[in-house]
């Protein structure tokens, strides 16, 4: 693989929202001009993972993909243009998105769901677990995830997700994992705090805070939680160590999440989106970009 042009395993940063690049990936993706600059961390995920993949090399009329927890996401047909294969997989119909980012009728009719025209044909969408991947063994040549892992369940089964990718994926092959990265955790927000919380309370609050299990914020990950939970079960290789730096300007706008699920802005304006709050700890974006290494011959 060539030398990269740019850093894509890094946090979402609000210095990323104005790079021409990632802007002129996202009116692609979205199939209109380049915006003037990103809004929310949802456009950021999909620039960098376009970014990524163009840059890696993988992408090409003979190249087959892999979406994991893909939803109706604009990138699949966005991929479909660029490669011989794309193939979209969820609960569709079931879980907490059903209603909204993995709604049944995707399996019937994924182009309903298109800001641009692509063939029908090299596009594929299927109901599938991402915990049990009914394909062979090194079956596709880029493998990713756009905030999805996260939501597969507890540790366990996210490793479990994360060594399906490794599986499926060809020697020399991507993988682009973006999930929720914890940027600060308070020491009251920690699993073992929750825990002893659960146990004061006879089960009544934090109902199901272990050792290792967070309730509050058990869909982000610490950086090391990253890799014992995601790198480590893919055996999968990093191919860019992980920057966690995070420019001052993208604390300008923290979202607090109100118990009752309200989001409050700093600046009363949800754009530009950056970081979250919850409680006490704040979490963003993350990408990892990880590669399996050839078989020795």
């Amino acid at each position: 693989m060539a030398a990269l042009t740019r850093q894509y395993a890094k946090l979402c940063d609000v210095a990323d929202f104005t790079d021409p690049a990632l802007l002129a990936a996202v009116g692609e993706i979205e199939g209109r001009p380049a915006p003037a600059a990103l809004v929310e961390r949802k456009q950021w995920e999909r620039g960098m993972l376009a970014l990524a993949l163009a840059d890696t090399g993988v992408l090409g009329r003979d190249a087959s993909v892999l979406a994991i927890g893909a939803g109706s996401e604009p990138v699949l047909f966005w991929l479909a243009n660029r490669v011989r294969l794309v193939v979209a997989t969820d609960i569709y119909g079931a879980g907490r998105f059903s209603g909204d980012e993995a709604a049944e009728s995707m399996l019937a009719n994924p182009g309903a769901f298109s800001p641009v025209d692509y063939p029908r044909d090299r596009l594929c969408v299927r109901w599938m677990d991402a915990r049990r991947l009914e394909f062979p063994d090194e079956s596709f040549d880029v493998v990713y995830s756009l905030s999805s892992i996260e939501h597969f369940g507890s540790p366990r089964e996210i490793a479990r997700s994360a060594a399906e990718m490794g599986r499926v994926l060809k020697p020399g092959g991507i993988a682009v994992v973006v999930t929720e990265c914890l940027v600060h955790l308070s020491a009251l927000d920690r699993a073992p705090v929750e825990l002893a919380l659960r146990l004061g309370t006879l089960g009544r609050r934090r109902r199901s805070a272990t050792w290792v299990r967070r309730v509050a914020l058990g869909e982000a990950f610490t950086p090391r939680e990253l890799e014992r939970r995601i790198v480590q079960p893919s055996g999968l290789t990093l191919v860019q160590p992980l920057d966690l730096t995070l420019s001052e300007r993208s604390w300008d706008n923290v979202t607090t999440v109100s118990r009752a699920g309200l989001l409050q802005p700093a600046t009363g304006n949800l754009h530009p989106h950056v970081l979250l709050r919850i409680r006490r700890s704040a979490f963003t974006s993350v990408l990892l970009l990880l590669k399996k290494e050839q078989t020795p011959t």
